[in-house]
């Protein structure tokens, strides 16, 4: 298992509602497996101070990297940075590197107060860049703050993912089947307890038009060089059961 792990916070009543769809989670999620971390949880919560200290608290000391997104722009709602400077004791001020950005980046005359509040963030963060729209993120202790703008979340993202220690990749084939999940249920946990290194999930589909259906397998590991292994006895089992199979 990778020594790294990592949990998001998805921060927003938007969310919640169904007026925003959260794609943030599934973005990091896929880039994070890819680098070796770990991701062990994922929570939507509201734009409300005290769940938000709680839950960056209890997730800052059982995991290596908490990202949170949402909840750091110019508005009344927009409570993350105080919330979390909160959470360690810290002054929320105004980190004067943000300022200067935010400032560069307004027309002169247009860098109002409710632009200023997004430079202000626990004392002695770090700047994480966002080479879109300027406003930054920050990163205090193991937490790292992020926008939920998607494209300018993404962005930011995938450069700050770069300076993070890594672990070893996740490898992970998927095996699609044409027989049903109960036909092969037994089989795989024959399988499972052959392999115990390695994770085999099972994920039904249905056609309900053309009344056809089947199972993705998921083969994973964390730990072996190779589950090919495993790969050619669910293969080999599939087709003694009659099925078919091909790797997707």
């Amino acid at each position: 298992m990778s020594s790294f792990t990592a949990a998001i916070i998805v921060i927003g009543d938007e969310i919640l509602s169904g007026r925003t769809q959260d794609t943030n989670s599934n973005f990091m999620a896929k880039n994070l497996l890819q680098e070796g971390i770990k991701l062990e949880e994922v929570v939507i919560i509201k734009d409300d101070k005290q769940t938000i200290i709680d839950r960056v608290l209890n997730y800052s000391k059982k995991y290596s990297y908490v990202f949170t997104t949402g909840g750091i722009g110019p508005t009344h709602d927009d409570i993350t940075s105080e919330s979390i400077s909160s959470a360690f004791n810290l002054e929320c001020v105004i980190n004067h590197e943000a300022f200067k950005i935010l400032n560069n980046y307004y027309p002169k005359g247009e860098f109002n107060e409710s632009r200023q509040r997004m430079s202000k963030m626990p004392i002695g963060s770090d700047l994480i860049l966002n080479p879109m729209t300027a406003a930054p993120g920050f990163k205090i202790k193991n937490v790292y703050v992020l926008p939920g703008v998607p494209e300018i979340m993404q962005v930011m993202f995938l450069e700050l993912i770069k300076k993070l220690k890594k672990g070893k990749p996740k490898i992970v084939t998927t095996i699609n089947t044409n027989l049903y999940e109960s036909k092969i249920a037994n089989f795989l946990k024959d399988i499972q307890d052959k392999y115990k290194d390695s994770s085999i999930g099972s994920y039904p589909y249905f056609n309900l038009v053309a009344k056809t259906g089947g199972v993705n397998i998921v083969v994973s590991s964390w730990n072996m060089t190779s589950i090919q292994p495993v790969v050619d006895d669910i293969v080999n089992m599939i087709k003694l059961n009659g099925g078919k199979s091909s790797i997707v």
